[in-house]
């Protein structure tokens, strides 16, 4: 096998174990069996451990931001490179197996690698390019302004990254399918399209406040009198004549004068 071939098999190879078990667990030793050399030989190639490391996520990013840039550079909309961006990714990740689960499993251990220089710049040139198409949108109209751009790039960038450890073993046949989903989800929401009527698509419905029906309550009905005119009329003359037997009996008392 030759030399170049031989360091390919190795970083392959130490990836999937990396993958699998973390760095700190894996040692030189199993990669030497994964790939059929001792130890010795092994630091022929690599002279640490870290060393594996570094290449297989410089490698990777490296890769990944040059796909980017020529994303970014194409005379194209702000979705239609946001799709594009999305698909690369995808690809990149594919073509280098394992380099995404690494970097999102040892993320915080990334600042002891010898190459950690290269590794940040790599990502935050990767990060930048996400971020301007995103803003672009924002800026032409595209995308909805109130929105906040950092936090929406983000968002969808990790969603990117997450779903090929889900689709790791399916990825080569899924990048479509996944780039369908993910644009679509994002950009379009997970409401049913809108329909169309004289080929003008409607707006959705306003969405209406629910408010608590009120019903109110029965005015009382006005009170109506009992009785007429001739009613008082004998009311009165009862007063009259309880108040002349009173003046009678008063008079009939014996001590009255």
């Amino acid at each position: 096998m030759a030399s170049v071939g031989r360091r390919e098999v190795i970083l392959a190879e130490s990836a999937r174990l990396f993958s699998d078990r973390g760095i700190t667990a894996t040692t030189i030793r199993e990669i030497g069996e994964a790939v059929g050399l001792n130890s010795g030989t092994l630091y022929h190639y690599f002279n640490s451990k870290d060393a594996i490391v570094s290449e297989i996520l410089v490698s990777f990013l490296t890769d990944l931001v040059e796909r980017y840039n020529s994303v970014v550079e194409l005379p194209e909309t702000a979705r239609e490179r946001l799709a594009r961006i999305v698909r690369v990714s995808l690809e990149t990740a594919d073509a280098h197996p394992y380099a995404t689960e690494i970097y999102q499993n040892e993320f915080a251990n990334l600042g002891t690698l010898p190459r950690y220089t290269e590794i940040a710049a790599a990502v935050e040139a990767s990060h930048d390019a996400w971020f301007g198409i995103v803003e672009d949108g924002v800026r032409g109209g595209e995308f909805n302004s109130g929105i906040d751009v950092f936090e929406f790039q983000r968002m969808m960038r990790e969603c990117v990254f997450m779903s090929v450890r889900w689709h790791r073993k399916t990825l080569s046949r899924d990048i479509e399918s996944l780039t369908t989903t993910l644009t679509t989800v994002f950009l379009n929401g997970f409401v049913p399209a809108p329909t169309e009527t004289d080929g003008a698509p409607l707006a959705p419905a306003p969405k209406r406040a629910r408010t608590k029906k009120i019903v109110a309550a029965p005015a009382p009905e006005p009170e109506t009198p009992t009785g007429g005119a001739e009613d008082i009329r004998a009311e009165l003359d009862s007063l009259r004549t309880e108040l002349r037997a009173i003046r009678e009996a008063i008079a009939d008392r014996p001590d009255a004068s």
